[in-house]
């Protein structure tokens, strides 16, 4: 009987050597006896997971004709536990379109993802298209869910509005702010 259990072992050690995987199975009890031996088996399960912070709302109190094309941003921490990320704008246009209105007037915006990193931001990226996934970016941080507490020193993304001075110049005035919203989703892969 011990020479077929030491065999068994050697012949799933050889199997599971050349590729094939056993699926884990139930813990094993011990025997009545002098000694007793129990096998438990042991699974954690570590998710991948992702989260943007450090967000801040974009601003431009005032636009004077003439001024000319209207970039604000704001930087972001994005952390994923793989360190990989893909992001997915969506805007309050109609069907998630990147538009900001003030009643029923309405003025477009594009919207630029800078993945730069950590001390490497910059107002140039990535052009993003509404409500479709990025290609891959590869600079989230892995150490802390906000980037050490966020700032410009510890920020990895920077997302990047810019309305064309010809939308200004052809929207219509009001006394109430064009507004919206920007949604940014972010999945880590």
């Amino acid at each position: 009987m011990q020479r077929l259990f030491h065999f068994s072992r050697l012949a799933l050690f050889i199997l599971s050597g050349i590729g094939f995987t056993l699926s884990a199975q139930a813990a094993t009890q011990g025997s009545l006896g002098s000694t007793s031996q129990g096998v438990a088996n042991i699974s954690v399960t570590k998710s991948v997971q992702a989260q943007i912070s450090d967000l801040s709302d974009m601003t431009l109190a005032n636009w004077t004709l003439g001024e000319g094309a209207v970039t604000l941003y704001s930087n972001v921490c994005i952390y994923s536990s793989t360190g990989n990320y893909k992001v997915t704008a969506t805007g309050s246009g109609l069907l998630g379109a990147f538009t900001i209105a003030s009643g029923l007037n309405s003025m477009p915006y594009s919207v630029t993802w800078n993945a730069g990193g950590t001390g490497n931001l910059a107002n140039t990226g990535t052009t993003l298209s509404a409500n479709t996934q990025s290609a891959g970016f590869t600079t989230a941080t892995t150490a802390s869910a906000t980037c050490n507490g966020g700032g410009a020193s510890n920020d990895t993304a920077r997302v990047i509005v810019g309305i064309a001075s010809s939308d200004l110049t052809s929207a219509a005035s009001s006394s109430t702010p064009y507004t919206g919203t920007l949604t940014m989703l972010i999945t880590p892969y």
